[in-house]
C-alpha cells in the first residue's frame, strides 16, 4: 500500500481501510444480501463525509482478487458542471445512491461488483432519485478488470458525460513504477506535463484525454505541469516501487491547476507476485566465432513469464451456437436494444510519449473461416492476481505482451472473450476452428504473420497446461485463449478454457 500524500491543494488522501458491506445512502432502497451479488462499496462513509466538509476525495482504499468480480470508480471531471449524486444499478442491484453531492474534483473509491452490465446515472444534487437523469450510460465491467467513469465535458458537443477509462491491474516491475496523466483542467488549454530528470509524460494533452501508462524508475519525482495558457504547477510526488498511478490534473477556480497523485486498481488490491517464473528455460544459443557485424544475430525467442491458471474470457453463459448468429451483424448492434442507457465512450487516449517496448506489436488479427476481423488490439499483462489480463472492450482480441510478436519465434498468446450477458462476443466462434484454417496477424512494420490451426483444445482452468501455452518455442507459434465449457452461475464464470494452438504457416 502506498504512503499518503499530501497535495499541494491542501485534500489528504484517506488511510487504508478493509472493505465494508454495501451501505445505501439515506432514501434508497437497500441492495438485497445475496452473496457475490451484492456490491461491495469500499469506505462509502469516507466520500460522504469528504463530500460534506468540502475536501477532495480523489482517492482508494481498497479492492478485492475474487476473479468473478470488476472494479469501478466515478470521478467528477467537469469544472462546469454542479454537484451531482450518482447512482448505480445492476444485477441484483436496485438503483442505489453510492454517491451524493459530488463536485468538480471529487472521487469515489473503487466499487467491486460481480462481472455484468450496470447502469451509471447522474441527477443533480439533492434531486429526486426518480426525477429526469441528466446522464445515463451502461458501463460492461468483466472479471478482474478495473476502470473509471470519468464526468466530463464531451469535446465535441460540450455538454457533461461519462467516459471510461482503462485502469492498469497489473503491478509495475520491481523498481519500477507506472505513471499516466488524466486532463481534467478544462478551459486552461493543452497541457505539458514533464517528470523533472526523467522522460516526458505528456505533450498537448487536451481536456477529457489521458496518456498511456509511462514506466519510470520508482522513487520520489518534482511534477512540472504547464498549460500552454499560462497556468503551471509543480509539486512533488511519490512513485512507489511496483506501484500504479494515475496523476489527475484539475484547476481551482482563480484557474490555477491542481495536481492530485491517485493509486490505481494494481496498487489498491495490494496483491504482490506479479506471476510465476518459467520452470523451463529456453536453450542457450551457440555464439558465432567471428560475429559479422554487418548481420546482426537473430533475436532469442521470447518466453513469457506465466500466469495463473486460465483466463476469465467470458460472462453470461450465451455463447451456445443456438444464440450466436453472425459474429458481424452482432458487433453492428452492440447494447442497441438499451437505448435508454448508451454505452458509455472511452476516454481519448494521446498519443504514447515514450516508444513501444522493442518497437515491434501486432496490430490486427483476421480469421476468416470464422469471419473475424479484429482490429485496435489491446495490451494484455499479469493482473494483481497473477493472472493474464482480459481485454475490458468485449469487441477486441488483447495480446499478451510478455508474449512473442507473431512471426518471431515463441509463443505470441491473444486472448479475447467468448460472450457477454447480451451476446457473443469476438472469440465466440473460436471452438469451430479446425485444423489447417488460417489465422493471419498483420504487425506494426508492414509484415503480416501467417498461422495454421493445430488443434483447438478444453482445458480445466485450473489444470492448464503452462508449458505447452507459454512455453519456450524456437518457431513462430500462436495461442488463442477464450472461455468454454460448462458455465458455473455460483462463480459467475466458465469452468474451462478454449485454447488454440497454431504454428507458422
Amino acid at each position: 500500500m502506498p504512503p499518503e500524500q499530501d497535495p499541494p491543494t491542501g485534500p489528504v488522501l484517506p488511510p487504508a481501510e478493509g472493505p465494508t458491506e454495501l451501505v445505501p445512502a439515506h432514501g434508497t432502497a437497500p441492495a438485497r444480501p445475496r452473496r457475490r451479488r451484492a456490491w461491495v462499496w469500499v469506505a462509502v462513509a469516507a466520500v460522504v463525509l469528504a463530500v460534506a466538509s468540502g475536501t477532495v476525495a480523489l482517492g482508494v482504499r481498497s479492492a478485492t482478487a475474487d476473479t468473478a468480480t470488476g472494479m469501478l470508480r466515478l470521478a467528477h471531471l467537469s469544472p462546469a458542471t454542479p454537484a451531482v449524486d450518482m447512482y448505480v444499478s445492476g444485477p441484483d442491484l436496485p438503483q442505489t445512491l453510492v454517491a451524493p453531492g459530488v463536485a468538480y474534483r471529487a472521487a469515489s473509491p473503487y466499487l467491486t461488483q460481480p462481472a455484468g452490465t450496470y447502469t451509471i446515472t447522474a441527477r443533480p444534487a439533492g434531486a429526486a432519485a426518480d426525477s429526469p437523469p441528466a446522464i445515463q450510460v451502461s458501463v460492461e465491467v468483466p472479471g478482474g478488470t478495473a476502470q473509471t467513469a470519468a464526468f466530463v465535458d464531451s469535446p465535441s458537443s460540450g455538454r457533461p458525460e461519462l467516459q471510461v477509462l482503462d485502469d492498469q491491474t497489473a503491478p509495475a516491475a520491481t523498481g519500477n513504477a507506472q505513471v499516466r496523466v488524466v486532463q481534467g483542467a478544462n478551459g486552461v488549454g493543452a497541457l505539458d506535463v514533464d517528470l523533472t530528470g526523467g522522460p516526458p509524460l505528456a505533450r498537448d494533452l487536451f481536456y477529457g484525454s489521458t496518456t498511456p501508462y509511462a514506466t519510470v524508475p520508482a522513487r520520489e519525482w518534482e511534477i512540472d505541469v504547464r498549460s500552454r495558457l499560462g497556468s503551471t504547477n509543480e509539486t512533488t510526488v511519490t512513485l512507489p516501487d511496483t506501484g500504479v498511478t494515475t496523476l489527475i490534473v484539475t484547476r481551482e477556480a482563480d484557474g490555477q491547476l491542481a495536481v492530485e497523485a491517485v493509486p490505481d486498481a494494481a496498487t489498491v488490491a495490494g496483491v504482490p507476485t506479479p506471476g510465476t517464473t518459467p520452470t523451463t528455460a529456453p536453450p542457450t544459443p551457440t555464439p558465432r566465432a567471428t560475429p559479422d557485424p554487418e548481420t546482426p544475430l537473430p533475436a532469442a525467442p521470447r518466453v513469457p513469464p506465466v500466469p495463473r491458471g486460465g483466463t476469465g474470457a467470458g460472462l453470461g453463459g450465451l455463447a451456445s451456437p443456438s444464440v450466436l448468429g453472425s459474429i458481424g451483424a452482432w458487433f453492428g448492434g452492440l447494447f442497441s436494444d438499451d437505448p435508454e442507457a448508451p454505452p458509455a465512450p472511452r476516454m481519448p487516449l494521446a498519443a504514447a510519449t515514450a516508444p513501444v517496448p522493442d518497437g515491434l506489436r501486432p496490430t490486427a488479427m483476421s480469421i476468416p473461416s470464422i469471419g473475424l476481423a479484429a482490429l485496435n488490439l489491446a495490451d494484455l499483462r499479469i493482473d494483481y492476481r497473477g493472472a493474464l489480463q482480459v481485454p475490458t472492450d468485449f469487441g477486441q482480441v488483447g495480446w499478451y505482451t510478455a508474449s512473442a510478436v507473431p512471426g518471431d519465434p515463441g509463443p505470441a498468446v491473444f486472448a479475447g472473450h467468448v460472450d457477454t450477458r447480451r451476446g457473443p462476443a469476438v472469440f465466440a466462434q473460436l471452438d469451430r476452428l479446425r485444423p489447417g484454417d488460417l489465422v493471419e496477424v498483420p504487425r506494426s512494420d508492414g509484415g503480416t504473420a501467417r498461422f495454421a490451426v493445430d488443434s483447438v483444445e478444453y482445458f480445466p482452468k485450473d489444470s492448464m497446461p503452462s508449458d505447452r501455452v507459454y512455453g519456450p518455442s524456437t518457431t513462430p507459434q500462436l495461442r488463442l485463449l477464450t472461455c468454454g465449457g460448462p458455465f458455473d452461475e455460483g462463480t459467475l464464470s466458465y469452468q474451462d478454457n478454449v485454447v488454440v494452438f497454431a504454428s507458422a504457416r
